[in-house]
């Protein structure tokens, strides 16, 4: 009879820790510094219980680590990542503030960190490239970066500047043609 109680009661304790473990698959919460509650479930943001914003379809990846608020002074913004398949992901970036969610700029995903070392937070990046049919020249690929400062989230022209350079050898303040389509350049100046 003890045998019998001990093993359902180890039945039970395995139950509710496995029950109490997992987490709903479309659902996160936030706690800002100033205790506003904000919740993503099913593609719709609330704020203090409030529903905020509501996206016309939930293609949120709710298990991406990019998913986060980040309190810069007393602005507080929450980042989504969201599925844009078949192109890159997109970061959906929105300002909580009493109890509404403003959607302020979408993003490349990327890693929210200080890329270029300045003491500030940036993200973006660029689409995947198309290949282009020559050998010797390739797409354009312009990358746009942001970066958080002083409660504002603003271009970082420098960060781009740098990583266009890098990645295509050249900055072009305007990378797409009259048709909107990257221009084509050397892959020698990628190499110089």
């Amino acid at each position: 009879m003890m045998m019998r109680y001990l093993s359902g009661l180890c039945l039970l304790l395995i139950t509710s820790l496995s029950a109490a473990a997992q987490k709903p698959d479309r659902e996160l919460h936030f706690t800002s510094s100033i205790q506003q509650l904000i919740t993503v479930y099913k593609g719709t943001i609330f704020v203090n219980a409030r529903k905020a914003f509501q996206f016309p379809a939930d293609n949120i990846n709710y298990k991406s680590k990019r998913n986060r608020l980040i309190e810069d002074g007393k602005s507080v913004f929450l980042f989504l990542e969201v599925d844009g398949s078949p192109k890159k992901n997109k970061l959906y970036v929105f300002s909580i503030d009493h109890s509404h969610a403003d959607s302020v700029l979408t993003a490349i995903a990327s890693d929210v960190k200080d890329w270029d070392r300045d003491g500030n937070l940036e993200f973006g990046g660029s689409e995947a490239p198309e290949t282009y049919p020559s050998a010797d020249s390739m797409y354009y690929v312009p990358s746009r970066f942001y970066e958080i400062k002083k409660g504002k989230i603003t271009y970082d022209a420098e960060l781009t500047e740098t990583t266009d350079k890098k990645v295509n050898g050249v900055f072009l303040a305007d990378p797409l043609d009259s048709n909107g389509k990257p221009r084509v350049i050397s892959k020698s100046r990628k190499r110089s």
